[in-house]
């Protein structure tokens, strides 16, 4: 398989300073958004602390390592570098950050995160939230103490459990799973989830298939809504590579297109019959998928 990732971040319209962070790899394959807090320059600093730490830990992971071993490690780090750089300058004390990381390899996915940023994987037209969030008002929910309506405008609706920096010791929720071509993942901080909902983010995937126009319009519509905070969107997109399209490995209509010249006698006694001409026609409307930066 072979997988693309584009991310963006921005200000939005009412904060003065950004302080998410995101960063993808195709070197690596993987995308990770991070949101910060703590005031000032405080979680703009613990967020770029994660983003170093991750790219660190899958640059000098040992070849053979466990995906999961190396996302789980890549997060725990990332906390352990922040609560030093707590100790070290007493006026980010309270800095923190939330940390959402998707990787891939060969056939699985495998994420890992902390905080209320989210994954979303969209798979046959659904969308699904991978995380769950580690609020207050999340556990809440789960004791059945308010509806999932009442979520959105719970006056704690903003605070957080759990979030790299909080202790000395994180507990990271890891899980992997299958991939499946035509996969799409969002990962992003609330003000995307905050502003724009669940079925508003699975028309846009289904609208757009490449990651940098899922992105942007994401991102565009969060503004559009109110655009209350810093949003970080990271798409990543999972596809057949060119080894399993060589060895027929398609959708029915490619297989179908790929082996019309052949005209065997049983489509020659239907009629199903493509016109060569038509065929390249088509091969040359189609639109060759576009990779991110």
């Amino acid at each position: 398989m072979r997988y693309s990732f584009y991310g963006e971040t921005n200000v939005g319209k009412v904060r003065d300073h950004n302080e998410d962070a995101f960063l993808t790899s195709d070197k690596h394959s993987f995308g990770m958004v991070s949101d910060g807090m703590g005031g000032l320059a405080a979680g703009e600093v613990a967020s770029q602390i994660v983003k170093d730490s991750v790219n660190s830990a899958f640059e000098t992971a040992e070849s053979g390592t466990a995906l999961s071993r190396i996302v789980n490690d890549a997060i725990t780090i990332a906390n352990t570098n922040v609560r030093k750089a707590q100790k070290d300058k007493p006026e980010a004390s309270g800095m923190g950050c939330t940390c959402v990381l998707l990787a891939f390899r060969k056939k699985e996915y495998c994420l890992g995160y902390v905080g209320d940023s989210r994954i979303y994987r969209y798979r046959d037209n659904q969308l699904q939230q991978l995380t769950v969030d580690h609020s207050y008002v999340e556990e809440l929910f789960q004791r059945g103490l308010i509806s999932a309506d009442e979520k959105s405008t719970h006056p704690y609706k903003n605070s957080i459990t759990r979030y790299v920096g909080h202790e000395d010791i994180i507990k990271v929720d890891v899980s992997s799973g299958p991939l499946k071509p035509g996969d799409r993942f969002v990962l992003c901080s609330d003000g995307l989830h905050g502003e724009v909902t669940d079925t508003q983010i699975a028309g846009v995937l289904r609208d757009n298939m490449n990651p940098k126009d899922c992105v942007e319009k994401l991102i565009q519509m969060a503004l559009e809504h109110g655009g209350k905070d810093n949003v970080s969107v990271v798409v990543a997109s999972v596809e057949n590579d060119l080894d399993e399209l060589s060895s027929g490995q398609l959708s029915g209509e490619i297989v179908h297109k790929k082996n019309s010249k052949k005209k065997g006698l049983l489509q020659k006694f239907l009629g199903l019959f493509i016109d060569e001409d038509d065929e390249d026609d088509n091969n040359d409307n189609k639109k060759s998928p576009l990779k991110n930066n």
